[in-house]
């Protein structure tokens, strides 16, 4: 639905990846590719505890921007009906909702007003 274009796909295994997770005989997977201009790498680290549910400190989401929120919205439960979305929201103008990965980790998907490409654009008008 994004557009990602994988750039690498990866098996993890190793001393590398069991210093990361603080196991033994781990195995993970990591791929990377483009959105836009921008290079998103996702790891699995393998069997790790999860994060506690609801907020929490560290690392709780990441933000897409899309054009056309609601086409979006549809996009995604028409080709991926199994997973899990949260209804479009407003705040403060900024349209969003949240697809959540196989970790349950939320992605937001939101749509900025005034056809604001980024939130420093929404945040700092005229730069």
């Amino acid at each position: 639905v994004l557009g990602i274009d994988v750039v690498f796909d990866v098996e993890l295994e190793g001393g590398g990846l069991d210093a990361v997770t603080g196991g033994t005989a781990q195995k993970g997977r990591m791929v990377g590719g483009l959105i836009g201009a921008a290079m998103v790498e996702l790891l699995f680290l393998g069997d790790v505890p999860a994060s506690p549910a609801g907020p929490h400190r560290g690392y709780t989401n990441i933000s897409f921007r899309v054009a056309d929120l609601d086409a979006t919205y549809a996009a995604v439960r028409r080709q991926h009906p199994e997973v899990r979305t949260e209804p479009i929201v407003d705040i403060g103008g900024v349209r969003m909702f949240f697809v959540h990965d196989p970790d349950d980790t939320p992605i937001e998907i939101l749509e900025l007003p005034g056809g604001a490409r980024s939130t420093v654009e929404l945040w700092r008008p005229g730069g």
